[in-house]
């Protein structure tokens, strides 16, 4: 169990960083106009942060190890940054005040968590 923990902080600690700014009341934000989407391009990239971070404590192990290993990780990474995009969602609908969760951030979420394990998955597939 140390081992997972040890290799699991990267993505414990951005998780913590993600779960503090979902948190944070809406007012602490600067209003931007929704056309320019700059709330979108943050989730994409927290959320690429995040599954990148969640590999990073096993790239060892995704290095030194066969192709299911590799395609387990990166899906076990890819459901757990979306699952943790929706929880977060929910948690700013119904738990922070001045915040609503929604739909297209969940599919910002999702789409910043592909794109954190594609590119993952560009840098380590061939070192040894």
């Amino acid at each position: 169990m140390e081992k997972l923990t040890r290799n699991s902080y990267p993505g414990i600690l951005c998780g913590i960083v993600i779960l503090i700014l979902t948190g944070l009341p809406g007012s602490v934000f600067p209003r931007v106009k929704p056309a320019v989407g700059l709330d979108k391009v943050a989730h994409i990239c927290m959320y690429a942060a995040f599954a990148f971070a969640c590999l990073w404590g096993y790239r060892k192990q995704f290095v030194s190890n066969g192709i299911g290993y590799k395609k387990r990780a990166i899906l076990l990474a890819v459901v757990i940054s979306i699952a943790y995009g929706g929880l977060t969602e929910l948690m700013q609908e119904y738990l922070v005040p001045s915040r609503t969760g929604d739909w297209f951030d969940l599919l910002a979420d999702s789409v910043g968590t592909l794109i954190g394990a594609l590119l993952f998955h560009l840098f380590f597939r061939h070192k040894k």
